[in-house]
C-alpha cells in the first residue's frame, strides 16, 4: 500500500473540500476558496501549498463573510486569524519538520 503525500493527507483530512491546482504568476498569491473548490497556487513550494490549503480549510470551516476587500478591517482580522490557526493546523497534522 502507498503511502500518502502530503497534499493527499490534507486531502483527505478534508473530503468535503475540492483542492485544484493552478498557476498564478504572483508570488503573493497563495490560494483562493470559493464555496468547497480551493485553488492552489501550484508555483509555490510545496511548504507554502501545504500551508495555503490548510489556510483555505480555516476560512471554510469559521468564515461566512465576504472577504474581497482586503481593506475592511473584518478582512484583515479574518486573514490574520486563519494564518495563525493554518499554522496550527499545519504544525499538528506535519510537526516542525516540514518548516
Amino acid at each position: 500500500m502507498c503511502e500518502l503525500s502530503d497534499i493527499e493527507k490534507v486531502e483527505a483530512k478534508y473530503p468535503q473540500l475540492r483542492f485544484w491546482g493552478i498557476e498564478v504568476d504572483n508570488p503573493h498569491f497563495h490560494a483562493k476558496i470559493v464555496g468547497h473548490d480551493v485553488y492552489i497556487n501550484m508555483l509555490q513550494p510545496d511548504v507554502a501549498k501545504l500551508k495555503a490549503m490548510l489556510h483555505e480549510t480555516v476560512h471554510y470551516d469559521f468564515d461566512y463573510s465576504n472577504l474581497s476587500n482586503n481593506e475592511s478591517t473584518t478582512t484583515m482580522h479574518s486573514e490574520g486569524w486563519a494564518r495563525r490557526e493554518g499554522l496550527r493546523r499545519y504544525d499538528a497534522m506535519f510537526g516542525d519538520n516540514k518548516k
